[in-house]
């Protein structure tokens, strides 16, 4: 005769005639129970974001940088700005006494304050608008001519120039379109081949920018600083560009100064 089974402690005892269930599939210290193929299975927990991958370092050299390049931006449209408006601000009489005063010492010369600059090689640039006061002085050969405002000094002032002066500043008066001066770029300032006349005018007017055709003198073993223009053609047989670099003295048509007059 057997046994009847005791309960466990804890658990009731199963109904006379049922079979024990046994333990629950969730009791602690039992192994899950099979699944069985008619159980809806159970939907996948969604998977956590990832946690954003800080650089710290990173942001805060693009974040310098952008401030950098902000403030270069902003200080140089300010220094053009305020150069503007000081010029336009600047009393015409006060313009004149200042600039005869500039007049008074020699045009700087290229060739004079940069001898190396006969080694380097001419690049054309193309067209250009310049700012006037980054126009250093004369990359013409020969003697001292010309005053640090360009124009001509006493004993070089002919009749003819003087009449040619005369019809440059009505010019100016009435906005007339002028063809662009002839200059060449040389550590980090532009020097004049052609167009003294105008570059004075321009100082005298007051006037920020001037349209020129700029060639860069690469020094041997350096890079231009920027891609060439497309003025090939229209430069081609110009005296201007195939004397810069060499300091000879430039001929132009009107611009230049009174042949007949000695340079003494």
């Amino acid at each position: 005769m057997t046994e009847p089974t005791r309960p466990r402690p804890g658990k009731p005892a199963p109904a006379a005639g049922q079979p024990d269930a046994g333990p629950p599939p969730d009791a602690p210290g039992q192994p899950d129970a099979p699944a069985r193929p008619d159980a809806p299975a159970r939907p996948a927990a969604p998977a956590r974001p990832a946690a954003p991958i800080s650089h710290p370092r990173l942001v805060d050299r693009v974040a310098d940088f952008v401030e950098d390049a902000v403030e270069a931006v902003t200080t140089g449209a300010t220094e053009v700005a305020r150069t503007a408006v000081d010029r336009l601000e600047e009393r015409p009489a006060i313009r004149t006494r200042r600039l005869r005063r500039r007049g008074r010492k020699p045009l700087p010369n290229l060739h004079r304050l940069h001898p190396e600059a006969r080694a380097a090689a001419p690049r054309e640039l193309g067209l250009r608008t310049i700012d006037v006061d980054r126009i250093r002085g004369t990359a013409v050969g020969g003697p001292v001519q010309r005053g640090s405002d360009f124009l001509p000094l006493r004993p070089f002032r002919s009749r003819n120039w003087e009449s040619r002066w005369q019809r440059l500043r009505q010019a100016n008066d009435r906005l007339v379109a002028l063809p662009p001066i002839d200059v060449v770029r040389y550590a980090g300032d532009y020097w004049v081949l052609d167009g003294h006349n105008r570059v004075a005018s321009a100082l005298y007017n007051g006037q920020v920018g001037i349209d020129a055709n700029v060639v860069e003198l690469v020094p041997p073993g350096h890079a231009p600083s920027e891609k060439s223009g497309n003025l090939a053609a229209a430069l081609t047989g110009s005296r201007s560009i195939r004397t810069a670099g060499k300091g000879r003295k430039v001929a132009s048509i009107d611009d230049d100064l009174d042949p007949t007059v000695d340079p003494g």
